[in-house]
């Protein structure tokens, strides 16, 4: 036994030299540590109601009647900016011309027309968090513990085309100006910070 413990040490030693460590020895790098805050719930009848009112005015329409409501929280506020819903009205949350970064974001997705949505998040020093999928019935807040501004965001959806744009620090708006299942808004590799948005249905 004894003449094996001291074989086994430089065996493995050998071994990892060349790169041929076995699996058991192989090193675990742990996930990158990240501030991101992502809550989710379901929605309250009300809430529900209000979602699938905005769907109905584009019923008929290429949506049937799917339909998300959104809303940013500006960081320094002590209140929500405007909620929107994709019906149709111009308009958008967060703030245009005050200089203040979006902190956090939510999203409420109707329970008609079963709207496969996905979003995430892209902060100033953690980088692109998970992408969360959003159910008909549900929705989502995310935000950073430290308070990092929001630089953009990933829109994505299976069953429907979505058109959005950001408010970009010192740039202004920024949009692909198209109808696409999948589309980043905001900047990334720039260092500016994300101060209001926009998505239609």
């Amino acid at each position: 036994m004894r003449f094996r413990a001291r074989i086994a040490v430089p065996l493995l030693s050998a071994l990892a030299l060349f790169g041929m460590a076995p699996a058991a020895q192989a090193v675990e790098t742990s996930a990158p540590a990240t501030s991101e805050v992502v809550t989710v719930g379901k929605l309250t009848p009300e809430q529900a109601q209000k979602v699938d009112a905005a769907g109905a005015k584009r019923t008929g329409l290429r949506t049937q009647g799917r339909a998300l409501c959104y809303q940013a929280h500006v960081r320094g506020s002590d209140q929500w900016s405007a909620k929107l819903c994709t019906d149709g009205a111009a308009g958008y949350t967060g703030t245009v011309g005050q200089n203040k970064p979006i902190d956090e974001i939510y999203f409420e997705v109707g329970t008609t027309g079963a709207l496969n949505f996905n979003v995430q998040a892209h902060w100033a020093e953690d980088g692109t968090g998970s992408e969360n999928n959003v159910p008909p019935g549900t929705w989502i807040r995310i935000g950073n513990i430290h308070g990092q501004p929001l630089q953009a965001i990933h829109l994505r959806s299976t069953n429907e085309t979505l058109k959005a744009a950001a408010h970009v620090q010192d740039v202004g708006w920024k949009s692909t100006d198209q109808w696409l299942y999948d589309q980043w808004i905001g900047s990334i590799g720039e260092n500016r910070w994300m101060e209001a948005f926009w998505v239609a249905i």
